[in-house]
């Protein structure tokens, strides 16, 4: 077969344009509110991601508003997440020196910041530099690259996106030609990826060992990879982890003949290049699919299909394509006897084919001057050393026998702190595995402690509502039916009224209560519902004026589990500002994009001091801890005497 050119690595992201447009009027709609900081350098970052499909120009404007911001207040990790994001349509659109210096400026910002995910960012800016460094050819800054993002994902145990980085290094290292590094880094990555129990990434692990094994002509255990891999592909996947599916699992069938399965996953890699706008990735399915034809002797196929990339291919003045494609035109021409239109094109081909090999002579001629400069400093630095050398003969006799004693003495003093330092660590990770069973118990104990909280709740609210909101309503109905058959003095006539209403206020007031403990609209409509009711109730008290937004909440499901107890931390966090505040104005917003929800909390209050709060041991604060820990949250919380408070809540579903 002829060998695959080329697997990009590329994420993509494809909406319908009315729902994306719905994205950007809503995060307009809430920076025009008076938010903080971080919420409004945020919220500008999210704008300009929603309108790269709508107005690529304006979303540029927009990354560069938000960057400008960022620096202006001084927070450096959202600067680096500005510039992190533009770098993808950038690159998309071919403006790669560009692209470059976003991914340099963004690392620095990030390796500035103290922000909790900045180490996670700065790993993702590394991984957007291999794939810049391997497109131009670069490949050790590549492996470099590749190399300092799987350190940094390691030492914050994301073993999934580890898994992939791997990946990424091995298709490096099979590019090098170095197949032991390739099984290597592949194996790495498959590795991690049964580790992090990732299906995408285990479908990316045995897809590089069936290209592994392709690359060292096994092709029956290639085969079986690719099959290995089918079962953990999903059409939900991206575009990335699609086009490698699709593009390995035609090699493999390419590769043992079976020629009507291979067509069938080149066509889908096509159409998957098309649907995400990839005109690369339209190319080489078609090229394949057209010598699949051509040796198959299904000639007027094989052309059409080879012309269709070729169309392609010269409007982007591709010169791989290109001359892929005029020396499988010149074959078939050749084969149905055609010779002129066969000369044709095989002198198209050699003519693109004579074009890169001059730049690789050029670049060969490079290498090749700069090993004679440094060949000849190597030979006078010889001469030098040869001239020297019988005036110190004499000199190294005396200090030899020195020299053996101190290296005997370092050499032991290295052996013994070896020694040391591997009982040491030794010792570490005995400590480390000790403290991840505590925690990963100390987390059982709270989803234990958490789900039994919440049964209770309901369960009371269920015995108040069905059993005493029964009883009080037979109550009241009694009363009322005694009194049209009772003859009453003006006196107790008044009396029996007031002891009605008092029924009435106790019966509002036990709904209160099991609303409270466990709402029913959480329940029945969800947690967007439920948190309208919930601040709306509070707004009708007219003690604060509180605000609630929510962004790419409604009609999202959210698990009952993480519902109630997100529904209960904004509880409890409203309660506070409430209690202790002082506040006049409070702001609740709740943000789902993807996987990841954020959460805001903020008050215009009297603020505290919050190395306190997080030392303090009240049950409200513990409650919130609690639950934070159940969820695996990450939160950053601000306030100071008089300047009010918020706190900032990123939950990964």
């Amino acid at each position: 077969m002829k060998k695959l050119l080329f697997i990009p690595i590329i994420i993509l992201l494809s909406h319908e344009l009315a729902a994306q447009q719905h994205l950007v009027d809503s995060v307009r709609l809430t920076l025009q509110q008076n938010l903080p900081d971080t919420t409004k350098a945020y919220n500008l970052i999210m704008l300009a991601m929603y309108t790269e499909p709508l107005d690529l120009a304006k979303a540029h404007e927009i990354y560069q508003e938000a960057v400008d911001f960022s620096l202006e207040k001084k927070l450096e990790y959202y600067a680096g997440l500005a510039l992190f994001y533009e770098s993808t349509p950038l690159e998309l659109s071919g403006k790669y020196q560009k692209q470059k210096e976003n991914l340099d400026r963004a690392a620095s910002y990030f390796k500035q910041s103290s922000h909790p995910n900045a180490k996670r960012e700065e790993a993702r800016v590394f991984g957007g530099l291999s794939n810049y460094y391997r497109n131009a050819s670069m490949l050790d800054s590549a492996v470099e690259a590749s190399l300092n993002s799987i350190a940094l994902l390691e030492d914050l145990k994301d073993y999934a996106r580890v898994s992939t980085h791997c990946v990424n290094l091995a298709m490096i290292f099979q590019q090098l030609s170095l197949p032991e590094k390739q099984k290597e880094y592949v194996d790495k990555a498959l590795d991690f990826a049964k580790k992090a129990n990732h299906p995408g990434n285990l479908m990316l692990g045995y897809l590089q060992q069936a290209s592994y094994f392709t690359e060292i002509r096994d092709f029956q255990k290639a085969k079986l990879y690719a099959d290995s891999a089918s079962v953990y592909y999903s059409g939900s996947f991206d575009f990335t982890r699609k086009q490698n599916f699709f593009l390995i699992k035609a090699g493999t069938f390419q590769n043992i003949s079976e020629f009507d399965s291979a067509i069938h996953y080149f066509k889908q890699a096509f159409e998957n290049g098309k649907e995400a706008g990839s005109r690369w990735n339209m190319t080489e399915p078609l090229m394949q699919i057209g010598y699949i034809n051509f040796k198959q002797k299904n000639y007027a196929e094989a052309e059409k299909y080879v012309k269709m990339g070729l169309e392609i291919a010269e409007t982007d003045s591709v010169l791989v394509f290109m001359k892929e494609g005029y020396g499988t035109l010149s074959d078939i021409y050749a084969a149905n006897g055609n010779f002129k239109d066969a000369y044709t094109f095989l002198t198209r081909y050699n003519t693109i084919k004579d074009s890169l090999q001059s730049e690789d002579r050029k670049r060969y001629a490079l290498d090749i001057e700069k090993k004679y400069k440094s060949e000849k400093q190597r030979n006078q630095i010889l001469q030098l050393e040869a001239q020297n050398a019988n005036q110190l003969a004499e000199n190294q006799k005396r200090k030899l026998t020195i020299w053996m004693l101190v290296i005997l003495a370092v050499s032991l003093g290295a052996i013994i702190l070896l020694i040391f330092r591997k009982n040491q660590h030794k010792q570490q990770l005995q400590v480390q595995r000790i403290k991840e069973l505590e925690t990963e118990k100390q987390l059982a104990a709270t989803e234990a402690v958490l789900k039994g909280e919440e049964q209770e709740r309901s369960r009371l609210a269920k015995d108040l509502h069905d059993g005493l909101g029964g009883l009080l309503s037979g109550i009241k109905f009694s009363f009322q039916t005694m009194k049209g058959n009772l003859i009453l003095t003006p006196e107790n006539a008044r009396l029996f009224e007031r002891s009605l209403d008092m029924l009435d206020t106790s019966i509002m007031e036990m709904r209160r209560v099991a609303h409270n403990l466990m709402p029913e609209n959480l329940i029945k409509f969800g947690l967007d519902a439920a948190l309208k009711d919930f601040c709306e109730d509070i707004n009708q008290s007219g003690v604060i004026d509180l605000r609630y937004i929510s962004i790419g909440i409604e009609g999202n499901e959210i698990d009952q589990t993480t519902a109630v107890s997100i529904y209960r931390i904004i509880q409890e966090l409203v309660n506070n500002i409430l209690k202790h505040a002082e506040a006049k104005t409070a702001l609740v917003q709740l943000t789902k994009n993807s996987n990841l929800i954020l959460l805001d909390v903020e008050d215009d209050g009297k603020g505290f001091e919050h190395s306190k709060m997080l030392l303090g041991k009240g049950i409200g604060w513990s409650n919130i801890k609690s639950r934070l820990e159940y969820l695996n949250a990450k939160f950053t919380l601000d306030s100071a005497p008089e300047k009010g408070s918020s706190i900032h809540i990123e939950i990964q579903l």
